[in-house]
């Protein structure tokens, strides 16, 4: 497989600005006009894209917890375990609503469930 002294190219999967919804409209007419689907950690509502780009946000407000270091953990978990699905989900609109239990769960099981849902919404290539 690796030969001494062979350098393998990594795979970086890297977060672009045009890979994150910004504004409100957007989030809106995804939630508005969106299907979505229910996990346990996480809501995740998708709708066609306009540009066919992917695109995605999270939305975690102070609704979620008053305390911003814990809505910014949720956040971070969400983003990563996005970033790391990204090449295998269809080009779309997603916003993505942590939940309560994520506050107790680990990345690997936020990527599990963010698969399991995009598979759902039929997104997700296998």
């Amino acid at each position: 497989m690796d030969c001494p002294g062979e350098r393998v190219p990594a795979v970086r999967h890297r977060l672009l600005k045009s890979d994150k919804l910004t504004l409100k409209t957007d989030f809106d007419a995804v939630k508005a006009s969106g299907r979505s689907a229910a996990g346990a950690l996480l809501v995740a509502a998708v709708t066609a894209s306009e540009n066919g780009k992917l695109q995605a946000g999270v939305i975690c407000g102070r609704k979620f917890c008053t305390k911003a270091v814990v809505r910014n953990r949720a956040r971070r978990l969400v983003w990563e375990s996005f970033r790391l699905l990204k090449h295998s989900i269809n080009p779309a609109r997603v916003v993505f609503i942590p939940r309560q239990r994520i506050k107790q769960a680990k990345c690997a099981d936020v990527m599990r469930e963010m698969e399991k849902l995009l598979k759902k919404l039929q997104i997700f290539q296998s």
